[in-house]
C-alpha cells in the first residue's frame, strides 16, 4: 500500500494536543513518525491516538514502536496516574458482579466483570473488571490468568498474573498490591499495577 507522508502528517496534526508531525517513508512503507505535542496527555496516549487516527483514516495499521513523541513541557501525567477510583461488588445467586471506575485526570473508565463467587474467582473477577475498564486504551489483548494472596514479611499481598497478547506474541506480567482493606480492592489494584507495566 503506497503511503503519502504529507497526507499522514495532515491527519496526525489534526489530533488534539499535537503541534507538528513528520512522517518518514520509503518504498516499503512508513519508517518513522515524529510528533511534537503539548503536555496535556502522556506519551503512550499520544501514540495510541496517532495509531487510531491513521487506522481510521487510511486503513493502515502501524507499529507503535516507530512513533516518537517530543513534548514541549515535560510536566505530563504519567501512566502511574491511572488509579482505582471505586469498586462495587454485587452478589446475584451463585455469581458475583464487580464494577470498577478507573480515573486518569478528568477521564473515568468503567469496567464490569462477573463470574462464580468462589474465593479464587472473586479475585479474578475484580482483576478482570479493571482490564475491562482500560481495554479501549490499547489495541493489545489482556487476560487475567491467576490471582493469589501471599504473605511476605508478615504482610499479605495480592499477586496478579496477566497475559498480554501483542502482535501474536504473548508476554507474562505480574502485578501486586498490599492487602490493606479488602481482597477485591487489592486484586483490582494488582491488575492495574500489571497493566501499567505492560
Amino acid at each position: 500500500m503506497s503511503v503519502d507522508p504529507k497526507k499522514l502528517e495532515s491527519i496526525i496534526t489534526q489530533i488534539a494536543g499535537i503541534i507538528a508531525a513528520r512522517v518518514v517513508a520509503d518504498s516499503e512503507g512508513i519508517r518513522e513518525i515524529h510528533v511534537v505535542a503539548d503536555s496535556a496527555k502522556n506519551p503512550k496516549q499520544i501514540v495510541r491516538d496517532v495509531e487510531t487516527a491513521i487506522l481510521a483514516s487510511t486503513g493502515l495499521r502501524i507499529d507503535r514502536k516507530i512513533v516518537s513523541v517530543a513534548q514541549l513541557n515535560q510536566e505530563y501525567q504519567q501512566i502511574d496516574d491511572y488509579r482505582l477510583e471505586s469498586l462495587k461488588s454485587e452478589e446475584a445467586g451463585k455469581n458475583l458482579k464487580v464494577t470498577v471506575l478507573i480515573k486518569h485526570d478528568d477521564e473515568v473508565y468503567e469496567g464490569t466483570a462477573e463470574g462464580p463467587k468462589t474465593s479464587l474467582q472473586r479475585l479474578r473477577i475484580a482483576a478482570s473488571a479493571v482490564l475491562k475498564a482500560v481495554e479501549d486504551l490499547s489495541s493489545d489483548v489482556f487476560s487475567v490468568d491467576d490471582v493469589r494472596i501471599i504473605n511476605l514479611a508478615g504482610k499479605d499481598f495480592v499477586v496478579c498474573h496477566v497475559t498480554k497478547l501483542s502482535h501474536e506474541k504473548e508476554k507474562s506480567i505480574i502485578g501486586s498490591a498490599e492487602l490493606e482493606r479488602d481482597a477485591l480492592t487489592a486484586a483490582a489494584n494488582a491488575a492495574l499495577d500489571a497493566w501499567k507495566k505492560a
